[in-house]
This record gives structure tokens, C-alpha cells and sequence, in this order.
């Protein structure tokens, strides 16, 4: 059997360690469907059977998936909760010369929507200050520190991006010294809103807004696009200007591609290649991005460097970078940002091997259904993308806790279905500090309560958390023979992007192929080459980061490639090739 996909019973528990068991959810076909759509809108019927399986069904909404358009596809955005007041109060700012803070947050999403505000309000004559917080040296969210410090200096204004709306002190603090604050947050509020804020939020209880998946820097875009109605500016101006700004903090915010932002990131990624904007221009250099720019090389190439100073440094360098106007400065920074990023993957690797072994010590010593590890010595800042891996590999939810004297500080991911937030909240007497949503979450704990606190998260998971919680699933659009397997369909799958969460790139499933070849290639064998064929189709395929399946593949073997075609361009010639995201022996009956 393979090393790292088998078969598992519908509703058996999830194997621990060993064998990674992923049950494959194929979705159906309709030919009759598919016949009558394939010649009226010239499309693939693999493609429209993708297309009917999310949901899009007649042509105009296929059409306009596939053709989004920023004329119609944005809502207005004074339907957000105190949009209205907050736009007015920034024009009142505005007109008086009054100073604002604006104050971000140290992720991607955060200095983006400090830049694009910064710039906006900038370009209008404000008087405009900056803050994002220090990740070692501030808590999480909007800082009590810089509002007082802000107020000392004459603000009369703050507007908190990215956080906010669960910081009622910080808030409070404001208030008490004379300044006003508005909250532009996307993170779900509590129970209820910091007193005297005015705050910008879809997700609020009273919210009639018709999308509530914006992220942070979707929501201040949303804002200045209010700012500019009240000024009399063409939305369209502001499109061109800071599209791609909102483009790289969606999806480096690992936001749901759909709705609002899939418009809005469409537009955005067709920017981001001329970008006007000295910062961006240096950090696609130095991603080595000199044409065409996709949403994988926005979430895989430029968010891990935006993210990195955040993490192991100081993200005011992320914002000057992304503020900046100097060519030097900028090319400087992006340097900076790229030996940053470069440290963070040497700290995450020692960190998750160290992680990985905790986490298997505790499932050696019983059944721990969220694991939660914690140790001396591991980084602040990976301690989150830490946890996202052990929930991949173990299909459970992981809370990765870096250990100090007294008080330590961790992240927490989960699985779909169990809501972290909430079981941090549950655990509140044992915390010193929580917060977060359904899938991920901070947290500050003494260090003498970490058992206790794991103890406690694995009782509540025992009534919260379904065997059916933590199967491990493939999702697969629909079966394709080898024949419908065509530059043609490769083509009109990229009508398909920005593809990213809620919008997954299309993956198919052929059965029965034979294994022609097989070798593993890239740095240490990482990867898998295969050639595979069935009757008169071969065709080449790639697994990234699948190499180990190369020591079970052998020759003549038949398989079910779970795969996208792409079109692959090498030494001046494209050619036809499938990328893999699942292989398995082939099933009886086929």
C-alpha cells in the first residue's frame, strides 16, 4: 500500500501515526447538462461539470464567475454597519487638518490596510501618523501604549485596522484621553463593542451587508471608496491605485476567494505586474516575478516575505517598504524582507520537527484528540504556521505554545466543525489571554496551567469534536477520462482563477492509468515525475512535495491520479502536464 495515501472507513477515527488515510469525495457528473451548456457558452464539459458542482448553474452565472467584473460585482459600501459615520468623520478630520493615527496590525493584512489608508488619506492633504505593533513587544490587537502615546501627541483621531473590535481597554484608553476612535475589523466581535467606537464590521450582529468574508485591507478599501463618494472622486481611480495593495493582504489572509473579494483580487492580480508603487515593485523583483502574477505566487512567494518581518522583526519595515517611494529604500527593504523570510524558514523547520516529535510523545502516551505542545526555545513567530502543519498531519486541532518564564504565549489552528475561539473562551480561568475565530487563535497562559489547559481543551473536544471532524478528505470535482485530458481544458481552467480558500483550484480524478515511469527530483527528492498512460494517452505528471511516493510506485502499477491539468512551458516549447494532488492504487472496477 502507499507510504502516505490509503483507504479509510467513512467514520473510523483518524489514524495518528503511520499511513495518512484520505478518503477521496468525488463529486458527480451531468452529461445531459453538460451537452446542452458545452456549445452555447464554448466551454469544456469537464470544466461545467466543475462549475455545477459549486453551484453555478445557468449561464449568466457562469458567465459572470468567470468574467468578474468590478462595475457590477461590488456592493456599496455604506450598506457596512457605521460606515456612513465613519466615512464622515474622516472628512471632518480631513477638513480641519486634525492628526490621525492610523494603526495596523503586523500580518500581511494588517500593513497592507495601513498602507492603503496611509496613502489615501495622504494624497487628500491629511495630517497622517502610522503605528503597527511590535508581535514580541505589543499584545495582539489595538494597543493601549500607542493611544496613549497618540493623544500625548495631539491625535484626535484613531483608526484601528485589522483589530479593534475586541479591544475595549485600548478603546476605553482612547476615549479617556479626548480621541476618537474607528474600528475597521473582520474578525468576529464578542459579546459586545468597545464602547464609543464607531466600527466598521460585517460580521457584527446588527450587519445587513450583503458579504461578510472581507478582510481587513477588503474593508479599508471599502472605506476609502466611502471617502471618495463624499469627495466626489470616481471609485474607478481608486480601483487602479490601490487594487493591488488589497489584492496581496486578501490573499495573504488566506480569505475566501469568492464573492466580493474574488472580484476585487481578479482586478487586482491583472495590476499588481505594473504596479506604480516602489515597495511592490522591489518585492516582486525579488520574488522573481517579472510578468504575470497568480494567486499561488501572491500566497506562496509575497505574503511569506510581508509576513516574515512580522514575525521575526519589526513589520514598520513591511509598511515603509510598502509606503515608500524611494527606489533605493525600497530594493533595501526587500532585501531585508527576503533574509528575514529566509530565517523564518530555518526557525519554522527546528521548531516543527521539535513539535512533531511533542505531539507524537502525547499520542504515544494516550488519546489526545487537541494536541498541545509547548516548549523553551521555539519562535514566537512560527509557533502559528507551526500548528497549521501538525493539524495537517495529524487531523486534529494543535496549539503550539512558546515557552518563557511565567507568562508563554501560542497559537492555536483547527479542523473544520470545531470552533477553537470558543474552546479558548471555555477555557478563560486557566488564560490570561485569548482571542481569535473558528480556525485559529492566539493565546497567553502561565506556564505551571499548560497541562491543565490541555487537559481541559480535550475534554470539551470529547463532545465537540466527531470522529467525522477529523477524517482526513480529498475533495475531487468529478472523474475525466483520458480523453477530455486537453490543452483546451487547460486553457479555460485558468478562466477558473484567483482560485485560493472557498475557491480551490479544480482537481479531477482518472482511474486506471498505468505508471510508464517514475523518479523523484528537486533538492533531496522531494518531488515525484511520473508518466503515466491509458490506452493511446500518456502524459507526464508532477506531485510537488510528493517525492516519498516514489518508494512504493513501480512500473505497470495501475493508479487513480487525483490531478489539474496545466500547461507547462520548458525550454521554449509548453507541453500538456498534470499536476497531482493525490495518487492511490487503483479501486476494483477499474
Amino acid at each position: 500500500m502507499p507510504a502516505v495515501y490509503c483507504f479509510q472507513k467513512a467514520g473510523a477515527p483518524p489514524i495518528a501515526r503511520g499511513p495518512r488515510c484520505i478518503t477521496w469525495d468525488v463529486g458527480p457528473r451531468d452529461p445531459e447538462f453538460e451537452a446542452n451548456l458545452a456549445t452555447k457558452l464554448a466551454l469544456p464539459k469537464p470544466l461545467l461539470a466543475v462549475l455545477r458542482n459549486r453551484g453555478l448553474t445557468t449561464p449568466a452565472a457562469i458567465q459572470d464567475y468567470l468574467s468578474p467584473s468590478l462595475d457590477s460585482g461590488l456592493h456599496d459600501p455604506f450598506l457596512l454597519p457605521d460606515m456612513g459615520p465613519a466615512a464622515e468623520r474622516l472628512v471632518r478630520a480631513l477638513d480641519a487638518g486634525e492628526q490621525v493615527l492610523v494603526h495596523g496590525d503586523y500580518d500581511a493584512d494588517g500593513v497592507t490596510s495601513a498602507a492603503l489608508l496611509v496613502r489615501v488619506l495622504s494624497r487628500l492633504g491629511g495630517n497622517v501618523r502610522y503605528f503597527v505593533p511590535h508581535r514580541f513587544h505589543d499584545h495582539y490587537g489595538l494597543s493601549e501604549r500607542a493611544v496613549r502615546t497618540a493623544a500625548r501627541k495631539g491625535v484626535g483621531l484613531v483608526v484601528g485596522l485589522d483589530c479593534g473590535v475586541s479591544d475595549h481597554d485600548a478603546v476605553a484608553a482612547a476615549r479617556d484621553a479626548g480621541t476618537d476612535v474607528i474600528v475597521v475589523d473582520h474578525h468576529q466581535p464578542g459579546a459586545s463593542l468597545p464602547d464609543g467606537a464607531i466600527v466598521v464590521n460585517p460580521k457584527r450582529e446588527d450587519a445587513t451587508y450583503p458579504f461578510e468574508g472581507l478582510t481587513a485591507v477588503g474593508l479599508t478599501y471599502k472605506l476609502a471608496a466611502a471617502l471618495c463618494q463624499l469627495r466626489g472622486i470616481k471609485e474607478e481611480h481608486l480601483a487602479r491605485a490601490f487594487l493591488d495593495l488589497v489584492t496581496v493582504g486578501t490573499i495573504a489572509d488566506v480569505a475566501p476567494l469568492v464573492g466580493e473579494n474574488r472580484v476585487l483580487c481578479a482586478a487586482g492580480l491583472s495590476l499588481l505586474p505594473r504596479t506604480r508603487k516602489a515597495g511592490l515593485r522591489a518585492l516582486l523583483q525579488s520574488c522573481q516575478l517579472d510578468g504575470r502574477t497568480s494567486a499561488s505566487d501572491v500566497a506562496f512567494r509575497i505574503a511569506p516575505r510581508l509576513n516574515a518581518v512580522g514575525r521575526m522583526g519589526d513589520a514598520h519595515q513591511a509598511l515603509e517598504l510598502l509606503l515608500t517611494d524611494d527606489e533605493e529604500q525600497a530594493l533595501r527593504l526587500a532585501l531585508t524582507l527576503d533574509a528575514l523570510n529566509r530565517q523564518r524558514q530555518r526557525e519554522q523547520e527546528k521548531t516543527y520537527a521539535e513539535a512533531r516529535r511533542a505531539a507524537e510523545d502525547l499520542l504515544d502516551a494516550g488519546d489526545h484528540p487537541v494536541l498541545v505542545v509547548a516548549a523553551d526555545g521555539w519562535h514566537l513567530g512560527v509557533v502559528g504556521i507551526v500548528a497549521s502543519k501538525l493539524v495537517e498531519d495529524f487531523g486534529r486541532p494543535a496549539i503550539v505554545i512558546a515557552q518563557e518564564d511565567g507568562l508563554c504565549r501560542g497559537s492555536a489552528r483547527s479542523v473544520e466543525g470545531f470552533d477553537i475561539a470558543a474552546a479558548l473562551g471555555d477555557c478563560g480561568d486557566l488564560l490570561e489571554r485569548c482571542g481569535g475565530h473558528a480556525l485559529a487563535g492566539g493565546l497567553t497562559v502561565r506556564r505551571d496551567l499548560i497541562p491543565a489547559l490541555r487537559l481541559r481543551l480535550c475534554e470539551l473536544a470529547e463532545s465537540r469534536l466527531s470522529p467525522q471532524m477529523l477524517e482526513r478528505r480529498l475533495p475531487v470535482d468529478c472523474e475525466i477520462a483520458p480523453e477530455e485530458i486537453t490543452p483546451e481544458l487547460a486553457r479555460a481552467l485558468a478562466g477558473m482563477e484567483p482560485c485560493g480558500q472557498d475557491n480551490p483550484a479544480p482537481t479531477f480524478m482518472t482511474a486506471g492509468v498505468e505508471v510508464v515511469s517514475v523518479r523523484r527530483v528537486g533538492r533531496d527528492g522531494d518531488h515525484l515525475k511520473l508518466t503515466v498512460a491509458s490506452d493511446k494517452y500518456a502524459f507526464d505528471a508532477i506531485g510537488f512535495g510528493m517525492g516519498r511516493e516514489g518508494e512504493w510506485l513501480r512500473p505497470r502499477m495501475r493508479l487513480d491520479l487525483a490531478h489539474a491539468p496545466e500547461l507547462n512551458e520548458f525550454n521554449g516549447s509548453i507541453g500538456l502536464q498534470l499536476r497531482l494532488a493525490g495518487l492511490r492504487q487503483s479501486v476494483a472496477g477499474h
